[in-house]
């Protein structure tokens, strides 16, 4: 473990404050080339749409290029830096039974048409579009990749570390391995994930209300995401927060967004699906 442990560290000690700070200010590793990461982003999304059935006229797909677009200016408006080199675009995915949205690297985007019966209105939607539109701005996919590169390097090192150490017999090898694996996933990238989709929320929420929709649906769409999945993994083994974390984080929030909402052209609800 004090290999695996001194490698995710090395850039910290490299670097130290030379860091740089993602939209919400926290200290980030992030060394993949973000053009690199667009193009392929860009390449693997139209390989995904391939294989889906694409919603391409109707209510349902007007209403959701109509809240990408009020979000993406928002996030233009909000985080200009940060959305440098995007090429933003949204999909409609027709798939009753898939209730989720995605976002690649450089702000390619789809929703399924499951989540929009959740939804229940424009302004639950706004609120899925900002969070994924947040992941992007926020170099998210890029973080994740890094760490991963990182904890693989490390259990490779400890691989090595432990083959030249002969006192330590074979099946212990497996099982420090097997425990450096479980450490990595748990100990660093499933926080990880946690702390991505909890800055996702805050700046899908700011990007949503700023965008003039009501800033309560969002803790009511995952009150309804709640009752619609009923039971999830514990937390802490769960890449996301539990609903209950998650609709309390944002019953919080709302306070910190209404000036957004009252200076917007107020959307409220919207339209409903």
């Amino acid at each position: 473990m004090k290999q695996l442990h001194l490698l995710l560290l090395l850039p910290l000690l490299l670097f130290g404050g030379c860091l740089p700070e993602n939209a919400e200010g926290r200290k980030v590793i992030q060394f993949m080339p973000k053009q690199n990461l667009y193009r392929q982003a860009a390449d693997a999304y139209q390989e995904t749409l391939k294989d889906e059935k694409l919603v391409k006229s109707g209510k349902d797909r007007r209403i959701v290029q109509r809240v990408a677009q009020r979000i993406i200016q928002q996030a233009e408006a909000l985080y200009p830096e940060y959305c440098k080199g995007f090429k933003w675009e949204i999909e409609l995915i027709d798939d009753d039974k898939t209730v989720n949205a995605f976002v690649m690297p450089g702000g390619k985007m789809a929703v399924y048409t499951g989540i929009l019966k959740v939804a229940e209105n424009e302004a639950a939607l706004a609120v899925v579009v900002g969070h994924e539109v947040a992941h992007a701005l926020l170099n998210h996919g890029n973080e994740r990749m890094s760490q991963a590169t990182l904890v693989s390097a490390g259990l490779a090192v400890s691989n090595v570390a432990l083959s030249e150490t002969d006192k330590v017999a074979e099946k212990n090898k497996k099982r420090i391995l097997i425990a450096l694996g479980l450490g990595s996933q748990y100990g660093v990238l499933l926080p990880y994930s946690r702390v991505h989709e909890n800055e996702a929320d805050r700046v899908g929420l700011r990007l949503s209300a700023a965008a003039g929709y009501e800033p309560r649906e969002a803790y009511r769409l995952w009150e309804r995401m709640h009752k619609k999945g009923g039971g999830a993994p514990f937390e802490f083994l769960s890449t996301h927060p539990s609903h209950h974390t998650r609709i309390d984080n944002l019953k919080a929030q709302v306070s910190d967004v209404q000036g957004l909402y009252d200076r917007s052209a107020k959307h409220g609800l919207g339209e409903k699906f």
